[in-house]
């Protein structure tokens, strides 16, 4: 059932909408009505799409209006954790001087790498427990004509309704957000790759740790920020390994197709929580900061456990030596 309605109040709370379009004209003919109408209900706009949409929007509301924030998907989605990190402190800037947000992002689905559109589609579904409380509108475009059917599904799992030329419908396919990552985590598969490195770890081997996979981030062409920030989030999975696991606790890394992979393993009951590292940690929380600060420096990072121990595999995307985070 399609409503039009009015524009959604500032108390209104969260409204998460996919925006599944055929062509730009499609885009155009649903994203533009809805900003416009945003903005002439004085509600900030911050819109990340891909470049030829920030054109054509450019081109039709003669500019940038004040109230409207648009950035080409490249230049401002990053890791999906920082990108969620940025989408949460814009909104709640917002919201802290009593304006309802009005966000539009699409994120850059990497297809080559099924655990990047793993990663991307968690995304989608914590940013219903992010934003759950503030009163922001999220639009999600998703390109029909490029994706594929899988992500399109994503789309309908993790948004509670759809928005397309007609107005808005609920979505029947959406998922609580917890049970839609624990089904995603039931599809990832061991890894198998040649292992270019392979190590068993105690505390006291953290530094053979680190420089293995420094090594390993060089060889692939990383640049030397990128090779720290690798460096960083493997040596947070290997020591919580070491504190929370079971030995023995075991690194393997190698190269993929355009990334690398690093596998941390333990013979511990592993992590629990189906969000873990998904969430900002609070200011005063200790511990949790591990896993989220992989998720904010890596490409994907997915966690495997099972009565054999807990795996955590991170993918860092290698294309010419910068993280693969371009639109489709």
């Amino acid at each position: 059932m399609h409503s039009h309605g009015e524009a959604p109040r500032p108390n209104q709370g969260f409204v998460h909408q996919a925006m599944i379009y055929g062509s730009d004209q499609e885009f155009m003919d649903v994203a533009l009505p809805l900003i416009e109408e945003g903005l002439s209900a004085e509600q900030p706009t911050l819109v990340a799409v891909q470049d030829r949409h920030v054109e054509n929007l450019r081109a039709a509301l003669g500019g940038t209006p004040e109230g409207l924030t648009l950035h080409p998907v490249e230049d401002f989605y990053e890791t999906s954790a920082r990108t969620r990190d940025k989408f949460a402190r814009w909104a709640a800037e917002q919201t802290a001087r009593g304006e309802r947000g009005q966000l539009m992002g699409e994120p850059p689905w990497a297809l080559a790498h099924e655990a990047q559109v793993r990663d991307w589609a968690r995304h989608e579904a914590v940013l219903n427990v992010v934003f759950a409380d503030l009163p922001v509108t999220f639009v999600c475009p998703y390109d029909a004509g490029a994706l594929p059917e899988e992500v399109l599904g994503h789309a309908r799992g993790t948004h509670p309704e759809v928005v397309d030329g007609e107005g808005v419908s609920r979505s029947d396919a959406y998922e609580d957000p917890l049970d839609f990552c624990r089904r995603l985590d039931s599809a990832i598969h061991p890894e198998h790759g040649d292992t270019a490195v392979e190590l068993e770890f105690g505390m006291e081997d953290l530094s053979a740790v680190r420089r293995a996979v420094g090594s390993l981030a060089e060889e692939a062409g990383l640049s030397d920020q990128r090779t720290e920030e690798v460096v960083l989030a493997i040596n947070e999975i290997s020591t919580n390994a070491v504190i929370h696991g079971r030995p023995p606790s075991t690194m393997r890394a190698w190269h993929g197709a355009g990334e690398i992979v690093i596998e941390v393993a333990d013979a511990g009951e592993g992590i629990q929580d189906v969000l873990a590292g998904q969430l900002t940690p609070s200011a005063g929380g200790l511990g949790g900061r591990g896993l989220w600060l992989a998720r904010l420096l890596c490409d994907a990072v997915e966690v495997r456990c099972d009565q054999g121990g807990c795996t955590v595999t991170v993918h860092v995307a290698t294309v010419n030596g910068e993280p693969a985070l371009k639109a489709v």
